[in-house]
């Protein structure tokens, strides 16, 4: 064999290896990063299960914990499932210290609740009454806040039906951590304070 088909045959063979490493490389399941953005914007209450004696339906609560009136229009509520979507109407927008409600059920919850004003829906799916999660998305797909909870210890249990619904004690505290969490006094507080609000952020 002389020197040029050796050469032309160790080009090939160095290219053979060159694709198959790329071809390793390139079908490797590499997660994407998750985008996230920080508006002060806070999952503040749940009520994932009601009752049967005031039965509200499932809701959410957010709360705006920043200084600015923050436009949350076109933004996205999710629970864990992708494909349960509930996109924020346009001209929405939540300021300082304000909270809106996200209902699965308007006319259960405006019936339970007459007093509450700031509240949208419905919201085209339920929440799960044993594990789930509640995400929500700016309108460039950007994740603004995630809680994943669940009906069990170390989360508290009395929202799993008998009444209460999920209070942060503080907005200023992690809610993905179920200690920052309590069972609220009565039926909970949509749009209002939460009953279990604790000073100490």
């Amino acid at each position: 064999m002389n020197k040029m088909i050796k050469s032309i045959l160790s080009k090939i063979n160095n290219f053979s290896s060159l694709l198959i490493t790329f071809s390793l490389f390139c079908c490797q399941d590499i997660s994407e990063p998750i985008l996230t953005r920080d508006y002060g914007i806070v999952i503040n209450e749940i009520n994932y299960n009601s009752s049967d004696d005031f039965d509200s339906k499932d809701w959410i609560e957010i709360y705006n914990n920043s200084s600015d009136t923050v436009d949350i229009s076109l933004w996205v509520i999710k629970d864990e499932e992708d494909d349960h979507i509930y996109t924020i109407p346009n001209n929405t927008s939540l300021k300082p210290d304000g909270y809106l409600i996200f209902s699965s059920d308007l006319n259960a919850f405006s019936l339970l609740f007459p007093d509450v004003e700031n509240y949208l829906g419905d919201l085209g799916f339920n929440l799960s009454g044993g594990s789930d999660a509640v995400r929500v998305y700016d309108k460039f797909e950007y994740l603004v806040d995630i809680v994943e909870y669940k009906d069990s210890s170390p989360w508290p249990s009395n929202a799993d039906g008998n009444g209460a619904t999920l209070e942060l004690t503080n907005p200023l505290k992690d809610n993905l951590e179920p200690n920052n969490w309590n069972n609220s006094i009565g039926n909970g507080t949509p749009g209002f304070i939460n009953s279990t609000f604790e000073i100490d952020g």
